[in-house]
């Protein structure tokens, strides 16, 4: 019910056949996000984390003048963190690649907002970008927009790493247990006498 209530909502905005609306407007937003560039924008700034929660959580201490809690928690066999080196990083870099994994964070948990407008034959004039839509043989002007932008604080660095830990404590206690079955999570796989590879 909902989807045809959908595609009934689209039938005034996108000329296709009944049924195929819906179908035409993924179409439309997929061939927006590559032509706008808008993800490749955004994985720019992802990318400004350079060291992970593993390495900034380091650079933290160093910014808050604290002892390093990580630090202080040795492995068993006694040697320091594998990024226990950042704490002779100058405060002003510190500051800066901590900076910089917060901005990144933001941009890894953030929304986007994509809106369009048939263009008018008589419209020549837009203040938009626009995208052929070849399937109806329309044209869509198109606006496309970060939404969620608030920079994260930089208290939230701990519960980042705290995070990162119970994802790899529970991934540790997957591969445990897929070791213990001796297979991949129950999946048989075999190889059949022609050849060919199937899984149960």
């Amino acid at each position: 019910m909902i989807g045809n209530a959908f595609e009934d909502i689209l039938k005034g905005i996108i000329q296709a056949d009944d049924g195929q609306c819906t179908e035409n407007l993924l179409q439309l937003v997929a061939e927006t996000v590559y032509c706008s560039g808008v993800l490749g924008r955004l994985l720019e700034v992802q990318k400004l984390d350079v060291f992970d929660i593993e390495g900034v959580i380091h650079l933290y201490y160093n910014i808050i003048s604290e002892p390093c809690l990580v630090c202080r928690d040795l492995d068993e066999a006694g040697r320091p963190h594998r990024y226990s080196s950042l704490h002779s990083v100058p405060f002003d870099k510190s500051l800066k690649i901590v900076k910089d994994f917060l901005i990144a964070a933001t941009a890894k948990d953030c929304s986007l907002m994509i809106s369009f407008r048939p263009r008018d034959d008589r419209d020549l004039e837009s203040s938009c970008s626009s995208v052929y839509l070849h399937s109806t043989k329309q044209i869509f002007d198109y606006k496309a927009n970060f939404i969620d932008l608030d920079l994260k604080p930089l208290k939230k660095i701990v519960k980042y790493y705290e995070l990162d830990k119970e994802i790899l404590n529970c991934y540790s206690q997957v591969l445990d247990t897929v070791d213990e079955a001796g297979n991949d999570f129950g999946v048989e796989v075999y190889e059949s006498a022609n050849g060919e590879i199937h899984q149960d």
